[in-house]
């Protein structure tokens, strides 16, 4: 048996932190992302670390990861703060670009609906087509990408106005 001397300057002992058992749900309810070890994923790492994609969602504590407390403190303040911004204004205004879909175009096949990460795009049972919630939808373009039929368009980046901007640029 060997001795071993480590000169450490700080030694942590602390029991193993697993995410709470209704994360799934939540998740899916909020329509918010969990990392692939369960917990909550923010929208980015430097510029948006507590907040989600979804907006009017913040992120705190342990819903995150295994944190020291002053991190989980800090972080808390700063997610009272950004929900503080959004309580204090009497209304909110949607961002500009978002998809739409041509009733007359679409043909009810639900790809745009698997596509749209953000859940802003839901099926009419009565017309038989796709319909965006605006307020939902992010302007991603991934419904518009998918779309077989070319019913689903982002606003601003209409099929006809980008090939005559290309137009415009090769002339």
């Amino acid at each position: 048996m060997e001795r071993l001397v480590i000169d450490a300057d700080l030694l942590v002992l602390s029991v193993g932190v697993i995410p709470s058992s209704g994360r799934e749900e939540l998740s899916k309810m909020l329509k918010v992302p969990l990392n692939e070890d369960g917990f909550f994923l923010e929208a980015h790492v430097k510029l948006r670390p507590v907040e989600f994609a979804t907006d009017g969602i913040f992120l705190c504590g342990l819903a995150h990861s295994p944190k020291p407390i002053s991190e989980n403190i800090s972080q808390a303040q700063a997610a009272a703060a950004k929900a503080a911004i959004v309580l204090s204004k009497e209304s909110i205004v949607s961002g500009g670009y978002v998809a739409e879909i041509d009733k007359e175009k679409c043909t009810g096949c639900g790809l745009c609906i698997q596509a749209c990460y953000f859940g802003a795009i839901s099926y009419n049972e009565e017309l038989g087509v796709s319909e965006v919630n605006p307020v939902l939808c992010k302007g991603c373009g991934n419904c518009a990408v998918i779309c077989p039929s070319g019913a689903c368009q982002i606003q601003g980046f209409r099929d006809e106005q980008i090939l005559s901007q290309v137009e415009a640029y090769i002339t």
